[in-house]
């Protein structure tokens, strides 16, 4: 959209258009957050396709005046550069969802995918019938893919006027559950994080009683199982994500944080490998991949992906990134990069414990034994982080104090 003030608008009508065609049976599409990335870019289509590994990329374009919108989409074979098909649509805003469903559809027919029974459906969902609902619901995705603390504040507060509006909108339940989910996991949550949970699981159950079919709620319960520690829950939960939608970034990278836990490596690379295909310039899903390579003991695929993360930057992308590179060199032997590397993730979060209490497993590996008390000291101050402070406290030869630590964990 040329307009700023559309631009969440552009992003949520292509965030949708994903998203249907992400359920439809035979096709691979990739994620919301690597196709954003090309948005403002003038690469020729055929360097934006061999990048993403796609055959066909679709690009179009979206102009807001009052209550009419005017959508043009096209569809193109990217090695031949060749058009497939091409449609302007002019409609009333309340009929959005008619249109994202004409151009899911559209496109599924130019590329000569059989539908069948579940693709046909999910095509047709309806979500609301209420256009200003739609609207909020739109504005708190875009405010909350931000990532920022006032993002998450501000998408909780449209997600519940949407609710408001409309109790019976699914999607919105299973956005404001992922909201206070991710605040916690991106460390900008105001309310203690038992409380978010508990809001988060509420609303995500509200989600699936309305729609038993959104991939979105059944990955987002299964984070809720996670806080619970119920392994079973957490894993059914997302095998029936991915059931609905095989092309699911997310919950390919959760799979796989899951099976690693569970002791299951090769299962678990090979979920990760597929949420990095889908969505290549995630950064969430680049570090969880860098990070089942490190309890998988393949240092050198962990620093490659972990690079990766890092490269693409982002206060979150750049944190959690360089905690785990440090981790992964000191395994390596390489204290002095594991020292620059856990610097620059507090540079990023000044405020994490478990970055400080590294700082202090990192000294205590290079045999700094005064630095690394006095980052423990810093580290357990704060709200804080016993595995991380108890294994620096294994590092410096102090079994006594490792225990304590780890028995509060």
């Amino acid at each position: 959209s040329a307009a700023a003030d559309s631009s969440w608008f552009a992003d949520g009508l292509t965030e949708e258009v994903i998203a249907a065609l992400a359920e439809v049976p035979g096709l691979t599409v990739i994620s919301r957050t690597s196709a954003m990335h090309y948005r403002d870019t003038k690469l020729p289509l055929r360097e934006i396709a061999e990048e993403l590994r796609v055959a066909h990329v679709l690009e179009g374009s979206v102009r807001r005046s009052g209550t009419r919108v005017r959508i043009t989409a096209q569809l193109i074979e990217a090695r031949g550069d060749r058009h497939l098909w091409a449609q302007s649509f002019d409609e009333e805003l309340r009929d959005i969802l008619s249109v994202q469903e004409q151009i899911a559809r559209r496109v599924a027919q130019a590329l000569e995918v059989e539908l069948g029974d579940r693709g046909s459906t999910t095509l047709v969902r309806a979500r609301t019938s209420d256009p200003e609902a739609y609207d909020l619901y739109r504005r708190a995705r875009y405010l909350w893919n931000t990532r920022t603390r006032e993002g998450h504040q501000r998408a909780a507060e449209l997600y519940g006027q949407a609710i408001a509006r409309d109790s019976s909108f699914a999607d919105a339940w299973a956005g404001l559950a992922v909201t206070h989910l991710t605040s916690i996991q991106v460390n900008v949550n105001v309310l203690p994080p038992d409380e978010e949970y508990a809001r988060a699981k509420f609303a995500v159950e509200r989600a699936l009683a309305l729609d038993d079919k959104s991939a979105d709620a059944h990955a987002t319960y299964g984070i809720a199982m996670h806080w619970q520690h119920n392994w079973p829950g957490w894993e059914r939960a997302l095998k029936r994500a991915l059931e609905l939608n095989p092309n699911h970034s997310p919950a390919h990278s959760w799979y796989g944080l899951l099976l690693s836990g569970m002791g299951r490596p090769d299962e678990a690379l090979r979920e990760h490998r597929r949420a990095t295909e889908l969505d290549p310039f995630s950064v969430t899903a680049l570090s969880n991949y860098g990070w089942a390579c490190y309890l998988s003991r393949d240092y050198v695929c962990a620093v490659e992906q972990l690079t990766r993360t890092t490269d693409l930057g982002g206060t979150y992308g750049w944190g959690r990134g360089y905690q785990r590179l440090a981790l992964t060199y000191v395994q390596l032997g390489r204290l002095d990069d594991a020292l620059a590397a856990v610097r620059k993730a507090i540079a990023a979060s000044p405020e994490r414990p478990d970055y400080i209490a590294d700082l202090a497993y990192v000294h205590a590996r290079r045999g700094e034994r005064a630095a690394a008390v006095e980052a423990l000291r810093r580290a357990a101050t704060q709200p804080f982080e016993p595995f991380s402070i108890g294994r620096a406290w294994v590092a410096l030869g102090n079994a006594d104090s490792a225990f304590v630590w780890l028995d509060r964990g």
